[in-house]
């Protein structure tokens, strides 16, 4: 057990919460996202090729660069795990960033595209983002790297949904490999115009209502964020003197269909990966408090997952959490945002129930809590999922350590 992995430390910044902290104290108010609309106008939306305005919940402004945002988020962490930066120097250490990196966004180059002359740069400021440093994704890790003096520059993981979870998922293989003994995994989604446009493109942003296996949901809340976590070995905690904590086993699978493409061969897979996580982690489903959803909203991830979910669910009566239609779709980072909350769930012993008013699904009403306020549990375990429009499918079980392990 040694080479165990253990959540040492986190930090968050949201749409919906400024840190950790307030993540958990807004959602035992019953707090939602606060929305607004991505473009000025309607005709703005018509003029990007998109029908109609969409609702996202956005980040306040901040006047730091990536860089520095995402230090700051990693430095919060590392004071969560005990730790210091100079930790991070180390051979058995990793760094790990997720998410889309920095990005021009379309709009910038409508602009340029439109504007391209020497006045023109200097009456429209915003044609100088589209500059090659403002898109260097090499500079960040470099940046981040030199800072930290860390050994091995850390890899990018830029994709979709999984990113996040799956940088998680080969942190906890390379701990268990006995190399490495801590990996900081830190993400940041902010969201561009482009991004809108490829929701709408997947059917994504279908209706105003954002309820996780809704009935009536056809559409994620869209929302920005940035987000870390230390994973650290049991036998690295123990050299420091510190016993206990939320232990990680994870599973991946890989399909050949993308996440809403075939309801079926998604909803038999995830079973599978659930079933074999289950079994890696030497524990049963009756002993689980909950389980943590990738469920966002959307008609064909919900659809499948729902399958999944409701076949499982149906020997087995287990509250699922989805709070991703209160907390918002952070598209590449929720997956770390569900490990915090299902960490807070099992070291207080205590499930937050999410809030919302949509009639959900017949086949997961009976299991999706919804406005059941806080709930205490006895349990020492916890099941997260995570789907990616790759096709890749994550999944993880979080188990309470006993303080002498």
């Amino acid at each position: 057990m040694d080479n165990s992995t253990i959540i040492s430390g986190y930090s968050a910044r949201l749409a919906f919460a400024e840190n950790s902290k307030e993540l958990i104290e807004k959602l035992r108010q019953g707090k939602c996202a606060a929305k607004t609309n991505w473009f000025a106008t309607q005709q703005a939306a018509m003029r990007c090729g998109i029908k109609e305005n969409k609702s996202v919940a956005r980040l306040a402004s901040n006047p730091l660069s990536l860089t520095e945002q995402l230090c700051q988020l990693i430095e919060q962490a590392l004071e969560h795990a005990m730790l210091d930066t100079h930790c991070l120097s180390g051979d058995n250490v990793r760094v790990y960033l997720t998410g889309l990196g920095p990005r021009v966004d379309v709009i910038d180059y409508k602009t340029f595209y439109d504007h391209n002359d020497i006045e023109d740069v200097t009456l429209n400021k915003s044609i100088t983002h589209l500059h090659v440093a403002e898109i260097c994704q090499d500079k960040l890790a470099h940046e981040i790297a030199k800072k930290y003096r860390l050994k091995f520059s850390p890899p990018n993981l830029q994709c979709t949904s999984n990113s996040s979870l799956a940088a998680v998922h080969l942190a906890i293989q390379a701990i268990a490999s006995g190399d490495i003994d801590l990996v900081v995994v830190v993400n940041s989604s902010q969201i561009t115009t482009q991004d809108i446009a490829f929701l709408a493109g997947q059917s994504m942003l279908e209706s105003e209502e954002a309820q996780p296996f809704g009935e009536a949901s056809k559409s994620v809340l869209f929302a920005e964020g940035q987000s870390g976590i230390v994973l650290e070995s049991v036998r690295h905690r123990h050299a420091r003197g510190l016993t206990g904590g939320v232990r990680l086993t994870s599973d991946y699978a890989q399909i050949t269909s993308g996440r809403g493409n075939d309801a079926g061969q998604l909803s038999v897979n995830l079973m599978k990966v659930m079933n074999k996580v289950m079994e890696q982690a030497g524990i049963r489903y009756e002993q689980l408090c909950a389980i943590l959803p990738h469920g966002n909203g959307s008609e064909g991830t919900d659809k499948a997952e729902a399958q999944a979910l409701a076949t499982l669910l149906a020997e087995h009566a287990l509250p699922v959490l989805a709070y991703k239609g209160q907390i918002g779709y952070n598209p590449t980072g929720s997956g770390i945002i569900d490990l915090i909350i299902g960490h807070y769930s099992l070291c207080s012993g205590e499930l937050i129930s999410p809030t919302g008013k949509s009639v959900i699904r017949e086949n997961m009403v009976q299991h999706v809590w919804l406005n059941k306020g806080t709930v205490k549990h006895n349990k020492h375990h916890l099941l997260k999922t995570g789907l990616g429009v790759d096709g890749s499918i994550i999944a993880l079980v979080m188990s309470m350590c006993d303080m002498d392990a």
